[in-house]
């Protein structure tokens, strides 16, 4: 009897042993697996975020580089569609690949706002057809092309040609040479095997320096500046003496804006000083910067609207613009998806993996996709809400304070989202193509936007007297004399906000 009550105790005790340890791997493998959808999900957002803060051009490079990456992924058949419009949801169901319903995580909650619209209407389309300038992609020489054909037809030997080739390579993108001679005389003798001197790589600067843009290859902006004014000569050889006199000898002077002291110096009138300060205005201090192709034409900015709105007898219209193209699951892959997730999990193989792998990034980014367009439409219709009487007017005084958490409440998205959204992101309205970020400042007072001070400086700034221009304490008095109730160390802020140089370095004779 005690032999068969232990073992109905060791029974027991191996039961609840079992039950305990099975309940603990149930509960890690839950855990394991919240764990694994919380990680996905956060990729997702991630992946979101970053859709949402690409401008036009940088979205559409993307989706090519997944339609190249990822072969479940291809555009759909393309379609001409009208626009579409709000107004008719029911009749344009398919119409638009960005109309379907979304699923909406905590911050996607942004009902409740249409029916404060009143007058506004929004509509999308597809492709945007708007009067917007678009530079043609031109295949030209690059800088270092264009100086090596001019130097070639000079009357140079094989090693100042090589020298030539080191100078030339050295010239940055303004085209000025900032490194050394010696440096460049190190560089040939290292790679080349081939001794120069300084005195023989300054004979072929000379030479380089004599080709066109004119201050190519100078060694500083004022040596630039120089050469430049040696070029013009020919048109007031008097003016441009004391021009090259003003560059030459008195240049420190000249940036601080300490006129007085150069007419002293040179003993010259305002109205000859005058005169010459026209021909150096006309001078480039950065001459490589008429070479547009290159690496400089890649990182060149043409702005690329991504809305319009647009007013026609006081209503609003807001479209998207919406260039991406539709893009869908590959046909073969969905066959492919379906079969594999019908077989057991252990009968996969690495291709089966490989291509249920493919397939669920596609979908997730397609879905990243329509939730992309569905954000941004909805964020910009809340900034046209708060600025309607602007985009309406274009008087810039009737933009009202607005913060990022405005939006946020407006919507339901998080306050990061709005960051996002706005950055690189512009508008196109019947005044003009404006940053998104223009339509954000703090609050000056309850109807005053940092914006709109903002755009009472830069107008007073550009109508004052050059001779006298006003301090930061007199663009305050006069703000206060308009009604605002402004501290001086604000304006400078907001001045420098504009980049706007203090009054002594805006005056001029």
């Amino acid at each position: 009897m005690r032999f068969f009550a232990n073992f109905s105790i060791f029974v027991v005790s191996f039961k609840l042993t079992t039950m305990s340890e099975t309940n603990d791997f149930q509960q890690i493998q839950k855990l394991s697996q919240e764990m694994a959808l919380k990680q996905k999900a956060s990729q997702l957002q991630v992946m979101l975020g970053q859709l949402i803060e690409m401008n036009d051009d940088e979205i559409k490079d993307r989706i090519e580089m997944e339609l190249d990456d990822n072969p479940a992924i291809e555009e759909a058949a393309t379609t001409t569609s009208d626009d579409y419009d709000n107004d008719n949801d029911a009749n344009r169901d398919g119409d638009d690949p960005f109309d379907t319903a979304f699923s909406q995580s905590d911050d996607d909650d942004y009902d409740g706002y249409d029916d404060e619209l009143r007058y506004i209407q929004t509509k999308r389309r597809q492709n945007y057809d708007t009067d917007v300038y678009r530079p043609p992609v031109v295949n030209e020489a690059t800088m270092n092309e264009m100086l090596m054909s001019q130097i070639r037809e000079r009357d140079l030997n094989e090693r100042q040609l090589l020298i030539a080739e080191y100078i030339i390579g050295e010239i940055d993108d303004d085209g000025l040479l900032r490194s050394p001679i010696t440096s460049i005389c190190g560089n040939i003798i290292s790679k080349e095997n081939e001794f120069v001197t300084p005195q023989e790589v300054e004979e072929v600067l000379e030479v380089i320096q004599d080709l066109e843009p004119a201050g190519i290859g100078a060694t500083s902006t004022r040596e630039c500046i120089l050469l430049q004014i040696e070029d013009m000569k020919g048109e007031n050889i008097d003016i441009a003496q004391v021009a090259h006199a003003i560059v030459d000898k008195h240049f420190e002077e000249y940036e601080r804006h300490h006129y007085d002291k150069i007419l002293i110096a040179l003993n010259i009138d305002e109205e000859t000083f005058h005169k010459a300060d026209r021909i150096i205005k006309r001078t480039n201090p950065r001459p490589g910067n008429i070479f547009s192709s290159g690496e400089r034409m890649s990182n060149a900015q043409h702005i690329t609207p991504d809305f319009v709105v647009t007013n026609e007898d006081g209503k609003l219209q807001l479209t998207i613009v919406n260039d991406i193209p539709e893009l869908q699951i590959s046909e073969s892959y969905e066959v492919e998806y379906q079969r594999i997730t019908k077989r057991a999990a252990a009968n996969e193989s690495d291709s089966d993996i490989l291509i249920k792998r493919q397939y669920e990034r596609a979908t997730s980014f397609i879905e990243m996709l329509k939730m992309r367009q569905e954000k941004l439409y909805n964020i910009m219709k809340a900034i046209m809400l708060k600025q309607q009487e602007f985009f309406i007017t274009g008087d810039t005084m009737t933009i009202k304070p607005l913060v990022l958490s405005d939006i946020a409440e407006m919507t339901g998205y998080d306050v990061s989202t709005i960051s996002r959204a706005r950055q690189n992101k512009y508008v196109d309205t019947n005044w003009g193509i404006y940053d998104l970020k223009y339509f954000f400042g703090n609050a000056l007072d309850d109807e005053t936007s940092a914006t709109a001070i903002k755009e009472i400086i830069k107008e007073v700034v550009e109508n004052e007297d050059k001779r006298k221009p006003l301090s930061d304490e007199k663009l305050c008095n006069i703000l206060q004399e308009r009604g605002y109730n402004i501290k001086r160390r604000t304006v400078a802020k907001y001045r420098e906000s504009l980049r706007i140089p203090v009054a002594r370095q805006r005056k001029t004779l």
